[in-house]
């Protein structure tokens, strides 16, 4: 059996103050990264709550395809358009007048049958067209999106030429219920 020295046990007791001492550092590192993601998490929160809050005619957050579109981007689509045009040549309520792009949700519309076209086109190539990726587009997208862009342009510009878009009024708010006296305010949900 070994002999206990003072030595010894100082020795144990220096080495374990020092174990303590990394663990106690390792735990203050911890702390310190758990505060700055609660604060960034806390941010990003506000950052939220201050979205959902837009008031009348303001853009709603995420921003639509024609508020964040770059010129490229416009100008891709109006190509894919024309070829939507030449290629199916839709007649009567599936045509899309030219003057489109002024109209802001035919453009959100025919965006959105874009980026859901190349996502149905580049799946069929990918499967050797072994799926049926090009022929659910067709029939769940093509004409039923053509129908619903041209819902929002006025007749006016499928007979006599363009017409502008006309500014409708704002909702009318004395309707939405009343929070801590302010109208259409959502009660926080944290």
């Amino acid at each position: 059996m070994s002999e206990v020295t003072v030595e010894g046990l100082e020795a144990q007791l220096e080495e374990l103050a020092e174990i303590v001492t990394a663990l106690t550092d390792k735990q203050d590192q911890r702390i310190e990264g758990l505060e700055q993601a609660l604060t960034e998490l806390r941010d990003g929160i506000g950052g939220l709550t201050s979205r959902r809050a837009s008031g009348p005619g303001e853009e709603p957050h995420p921003r639509p395809w024609t508020a964040r579109a770059t010129p490229q981007q416009w100008s891709e689509l109006a190509d894919w358009v024309d070829w939507l045009h030449a290629h199916y040549q839709p007649q009567g309520e599936y045509r899309i007048p030219p003057c489109w792009p002024d109209h802001a949700g035919a453009a959100e519309e025919l965006a959105g049958l874009q980026a859901s076209w190349k996502a149905a086109m580049l799946a069929a190539e990918q499967s050797h067209d072994n799926g049926d990726q090009a022929l659910y587009w067709h029939d769940r997208y093509l004409w039923d999106t053509l129908i619903r862009a041209n819902r929002v342009i006025p007749n006016a510009c499928r007979n006599t030429g363009h017409t502008s878009p006309r500014e409708l009024p704002p909702t009318d708010r004395t309707g939405l219920p009343q929070v801590n006296g302010q109208p259409g305010a959502a009660p926080a949900t944290w």
